[in-house]
């Protein structure tokens, strides 16, 4: 069975791609867009992960056993994003001692 990392074109493609978001990122840098500027670079930060696991890391085509840990990771991840903001977000809950 042919693999699909069998050849260095998908690792020549996504090393290109990975170049050009790295572009796209840093001319972004230099637009205003206002709120959408962290927006679009999350975006493309999202596109870039996408690509470092699915290539490089071998995530498409490959075990199980590397898309269950991939998914831990990212599980893991939301859970640590989900509890910083809801301390970020309930700050101002409670007034300081004393007032």
């Amino acid at each position: 069975m042919k693999s699909v990392y069998d050849s260095y074109r998908p690792t020549l493609l996504t090393w290109l791609g990975l170049l050009t978001l790295t572009l796209l990122t840093s001319l972004l840098g230099l637009l205003n867009l206002g709120v959408m500027t962290p927006v679009i670079a999350v975006i493309i930060a999202a596109v870039q992960a996408c690509l470092i696991a699915g290539f490089l890391m071998h995530a498409i085509g490959d075990f199980a056993l590397v898309r269950v840990v991939i998914a831990g990771g990212l599980i893991w991840f939301l859970i640590l994003v989900t509890l910083t903001m809801t301390d970020y977000v309930t700050r101002g809950w409670l007034l300081p001692s004393g007032k």
